[in-house]
């Protein structure tokens, strides 16, 4: 019997104030996550997944755009309709969230254990002395030594790395059902990447939790992922399981990327590229948003968005080409 979904997110849809109109950066997506599941969000800069991550965590800036429409539901629970308190008192302790720049998302002036006793002692009404000790066992857990000494620094004096295994410190220090990790190897070396990766999948096999891991590395999809949900210029365009997914693209913009992928000990003249550009997100017409960069684009395309259609067991994709019956 498949587990319940523990978040729910339906028809979303979130846009952005600027000169030339409202950007619809995240356009009527629906998805899901089940309990102790991995879903991995994918596609190239720009496509929504930052914003949707935004969305769930109630953190779009109301000065930059807003949620417009939609269900966010966690357990049953539609996180739009929420209080600003009530959203605070699970935010942090039910779902949590890693940022993808860790530089930029802690402060300055605090020390990294006035950091991540923060939300313990807010949310697990701790001493400052009983969170001090949870924070050094965070310290510890995320694999960086020298408690004390971490403990008692600033962002400035630790290396990329260790931020970022900090944010992920401050990211499970409530014990969360629900993380959400963006770009969480963004900029860091290959070993880093790996070391941090390991660290998220155990976390989440030891505490059974679920994750939404928002990335454009393929690599790393194929590492964590359950399931894979592509992206492509706020919208979904295909979804199935990673493995079926990988083996068995359906839609031109993910057999795109997937093209484009370094591979191994295969020497390539040059690598693969998806022609064209992205289009105007403020002046989206009634087609298929990929149909000026489609090698098999047909009539019906440029014309009308296609339906999210079932391939096989929980493998979709939204693509003409796929349609038993066109009509041009």
């Amino acid at each position: 019997m498949a587990k319940e979904p523990i978040l729910q997110i339906n028809q979303l849809l979130t846009q952005f104030y600027s000169d030339g109109g409202k950007v619809n950066a995240v356009n009527n997506v629906s998805l899901e996550i089940r309990e102790g599941q991995t879903v991995c969000l994918v596609g190239e800069s720009g496509c929504g997944k930052s914003a949707t991550a935004m969305s769930v965590m109630g953190l779009i800036d109301p000065s930059s755009g807003q949620v417009s429409n939609g269900e966010v539901l966690f357990e049953g629970q539609d996180l739009l309709k929420m209080k600003k308190g009530d959203l605070r008192r699970l935010r942090g302790k039910d779902f949590a969230m890693i940022f993808q720049e860790p530089m930029s998302s802690l402060n300055p002036v605090l020390t990294i254990g006035e950091q991540i006793t923060e939300s313990i002692i807010e949310h697990e009404l701790l001493s400052k002395k009983e969170a001090k000790q949870r924070g050094l066992e965070l310290i510890n857990l995320v694999g960086i030594g020298r408690g004390e000494e971490i403990f008692s620094s600033y962002p400035h004096q630790l290396s990329g790395g260790m931020l970022q295994r900090i944010m992920i410190a401050i990211a499970i220090s409530c014990n969360p059902r629900l993380l959400i990790a963006d770009e969480p190897t963004t900029a860091l070396d290959v070993t880093i990447q790996a070391q941090i990766l390991d660290l998220l999948r155990n976390l989440k096999e030891e505490r059974n939790m679920s994750m939404l891991l928002i990335t454009h590395d393929l690599g790393v999809v194929a590492e964590v992922a359950d399931y894979v949900i592509v992206m492509y210029a706020g919208k979904i365009i295909e979804q199935g399981p990673v493995v079926e997914l990988f083996k068995n693209p359906k839609h031109p913009y993910t057999k795109g990327l997937l093209a484009a992928k370094p591979v191994i000990n295969q020497r390539r003249e040059k690598l693969y590229t998806i022609p064209g550009q992205v289009p105007n997100l403020i002046d989206l017409q009634p087609s298929c948003y990929f149909s000026e960069r489609c090698e098999h684009c047909m009539s019906i395309c440029t014309t009308k968005q296609p339906p999210m259609k079932q391939i096989r067991d929980s493998h979709d994709v939204a693509c003409w080409l796929y349609e038993e019956e066109v009509s041009v």
